[in-house]
């Protein structure tokens, strides 16, 4: 984790240095910073997956909601990163449609946990 803030930092003086002279390449350089970031946070993805497979063999739910749930978080967390780098641009209205996008397709995403909620709510009350 240290070396994520660490990098980020050193990133963070390149990008005010270059804003100055070129802010073009300062520009560019902030989506290579976002770009090995996020490449440092996907290390830790291994210890994620284990964790929910230990998790499945626990509960006994199937394995597909959970498959579910990790695809509504991953599209979570790409469309929180794509807005902000977008607004960074200054493109904040593209970046307000993109997170309006996210949300519909986590909505939709999402409608098998709703069903199988609804389904399980009707048979305890039946």
């Amino acid at each position: 984790m240290e070396k994520v803030v660490v990098l980020t930092i050193i990133f963070a003086v390149i990008i005010l240095y270059l804003r100055s002279i070129n802010g073009e390449l300062a520009m560019l350089t902030g989506i290579c910073a976002g770009i090995i970031i996020l490449f440092y946070a996907f290390s830790y993805l291994s210890e994620v997956f284990s964790v929910i497979d230990r998790m499945i063999e626990l509960t006994g739910i199937d394995r597909d909601m959970y498959k579910i749930i990790f695809k509504i978080t991953s599209i979570g967390y790409l469309v929180e990163f794509g807005a902000d780098t977008v607004s960074d641009f200054g493109l904040k209205s593209l970046a307000d449609k993109l997170v309006f996008v996210g949300k519909i397709m986590i909505f939709s995403i999402s409608l098998p946990i709703i069903y199988a909620i609804i389904n399980l709510l009707s048979g305890i009350i039946q």
